[in-house]
């Protein structure tokens, strides 16, 4: 029993000392770190204020080295935390294919972005410099991109409104030669049944810069219905000194209308037709049927039968 005692007073002995020891090295680092040091600190540059038609090249392996004064804990958290520093482009100086920048009248900026007891001794380099494009400017139009799910019977009723329709695009001249149309990025919309009014962002490409990000795309939605009507099938290009007779003569047609206008359509208004030509380009008997100035309003035709068989009748 008195060997356990002693056994266990050893041990807590041996705790203390590891623990006193432990104290006494924080409160040296502690002490140490509180200290006023001078060192050179590298830092990433960050470009601000660059012009509209400039584009930084390369601009991630731009470090500026400062040498500074500060406690030993700033000095620390420099090399692990805040090692970025914003510098303006706004007065470089732009040449043929690099710019300058002075950093000599930003030393204040660049103080103002440090911990509040450090002080910049110096700077390694009085300027830095970097590549660059510059850039021209092309109006190009909008394409809305959309993947729209609609509700059984409901249809889109016109083309898209895009507001703006059109927007200035900065860029490399290559890049701008290519664009017809900008387009945004793709909206999704599922079980729509109603008028659509969406705010949608300008697709991403970090070589173009734009003069807005976003447009507003609308467009109404209302209930379509399903009707089919037969029509008669006439004939074009026929010479006077020939009859023909098709079989059959009339084609059966189904489509969508707005559940309003389906009343309004008649049979009368879609204009099927074969054409004569036709009979020359190859040897079959049939021809096939084509549809001439669908009505206004109407979509998703579909027609049976696709062609049709002819007697030639002199």
């Amino acid at each position: 029993m008195e060997k356990l005692k002693i056994k266990f007073h050893q041990k807590n002995k041996f705790r203390f000392y590891f623990l006193f020891l432990f104290l006494s090295f924080s409160f040296w680092i502690i002490t140490k770190l509180s200290n006023t040091y001078s060192s050179s600190v590298s830092f990433s540059v960050k470009l601000e204020d660059v012009p509209d038609l400039i584009i930084p090249k390369n601009t991630d392996s731009l470090v500026l080295k400062i040498y500074i004064s500060g406690s030993g804990f700033e000095l620390l958290l420099y090399n692990f935390l805040n090692d970025e520093i914003v510098i303006s482009a706004r007065n470089a100086e732009f040449k043929t294919d690099y710019a300058q920048v002075d950093l000599l009248n930003q030393i204040f900026s660049i103080q103002q972005q440090l911990y509040q007891n450090t002080i910049v001794g110096r700077l390694e380099t009085s300027s830095i410099s970097f590549n660059f494009d510059r850039l021209v400017r092309k109006k190009v139009p909008i394409l809305p991109v959309t993947k729209i799910d609609y509700k059984l019977g409901f249809e889109r009723t016109e083309d898209w409104k895009v507001a703006p329709d059109s927007v200035w695009i900065a860029g490399s001249s290559n890049l701008l030669d290519t664009l017809i149309y900008y387009p945004t990025e793709t909206f999704k919309k599922f079980k729509v049944d109603m008028q659509i009014d969406e705010l949608i962002q300008l697709k991403k490409n970090l070589q173009l810069k734009f003069d807005f990000s976003e447009v507003r795309i609308s467009a109404d939605v209302q209930k379509f219905t399903e009707k089919t009507v037969e029509t008669f099938v006439s004939i074009k290009n026929l010479p006077d000194t020939l009859s023909i007779k098709l079989f059959p003569q009339r084609v059966k047609s189904t489509f969508l209308v707005l559940i309003d206008n389906v009343d309004k359509i008649k049979s009368n208004d879609f204009l099927f037709y074969c054409d004569f030509n036709d009979t020359q380009i190859g040897t079959t008997n049939n021809l096939n049927v084509k549809l001439d100035n669908p009505p206004i309003g109407v979509r998703n035709i579909r027609w049976e039968p696709k062609k049709l068989d002819y007697l030639i009748r002199q």
